[in-house]
């Protein structure tokens, strides 16, 4: 059995970072072929002399204006022609022989629809920490993924749909809940295959974007929370509770360090301070 990945990269102003994030795509070592295709939001950088540079190695290209991130994969997704779907932002890579690990997966497991991984976090290029993730019958309460790491059946997005566009940082959450509650058959491969930059649009430090991030999770899991039970409701309540708690205790260190030095104080309260967020929905 052969199998065709379509790898999706959305991408705007970009110039910096796509590089390394093409050259991640095609230098993976695999067996199967690899359709690439990089959807442009009409960047008015330099980010499209890249992808005259690689050419050869990108199968499709589009640059025209889009409605966001969300709205460049949606039409990735359209274009795709693989069996499987990765989803690579271009501030972000993969990491050597990740697409043979995900082949290697889906060929041992044919009757699997997503594979989902732990993600390494760096910032500014330096390495941070690796977020493993949670449980997921606490997708209904929140995301405990990481939307890098997800390799996606073709056959899946036929079934429940494209990203919800009214959700400018979480549709993600949405999707892999909604192929969740379709009762869809996930597979976790206990290896990081892809480093996520912490510079990125869903890690923005800024009180509005993170209460924007909590407000699009709590509308999310509420479609959900009719299909739980009292009990996991009450959960639901505590974890958003807990999250809020911390994001307003995490301002100070979100204003005035970086992440590298937030990472080292977090470690250091974590001795004295019991976490209210369960390792559940994910570690980092």
């Amino acid at each position: 059995m052969s199998l065709k990945f379509s790898i999706i990269t959305p991408s705007f102003n970009s110039e910096k970072t796509i590089e390394k994030t093409i050259l991640s795509v095609i230098s993976q070592k695999r067996d199967s072929a690899i359709e690439y295709i990089i959807i442009d939001g009409g960047s008015t950088d330099k980010t499209c002399e890249f992808m005259q540079k690689y050419a050869d190695s990108i199968d499709v290209f589009v640059s025209e204006p889009d409605n966001g991130p969300y709205d460049a994969m949606n039409k990735g997704v359209s274009l795709a022609t693989g069996d499987i779907i990765g989803i690579i932002n271009s501030d972000d890579w993969y990491h050597d022989k990740a697409m043979k690990i995900v082949e290697s997966a889906f060929l041992q497991n044919p009757d699997i629809d997503i594979i989902y991984a732990p993600v390494d976090n760096y910032f500014s290029g330096n390495f941070i920490a690796t977020f493993m993730p949670g449980s997921l019958d606490k997708l209904p309460i929140r995301f405990t993924l990481n939307h890098p790491s997800c390799f996606i059946k073709k056959t899946a997005y036929d079934l429940v749909g494209l990203y919800d566009l009214q959700y400018k940082i979480t549709a993600d959450y949405d999707l892999v809940l909604r192929l969740y509650l379709a009762k869809l058959k996930f597979h976790f491969v206990n290896i990081p295959l892809a480093a996520y930059s912490l510079n990125g649009m869903s890690s923005s430090t800024k009180p509005w974007d993170r209460a924007k991030l909590i407000k699009e999770s709590w509308i999310i899991s509420q479609k959900a929370s009719v299909n739980l039970d009292s009990t996991l409701n009450k959960q639901r309540l505590q974890a958003y509770l807990a999250w809020i708690f911390n994001e307003i205790f995490a301002i100070p260190a979100r204003y005035f360090l970086k992440p590298p030095l937030a990472r080292k104080l977090k470690k250091i309260l974590n001795r004295f301070i019991k976490n209210s967020i369960s390792d559940e929905y994910g570690k980092w």
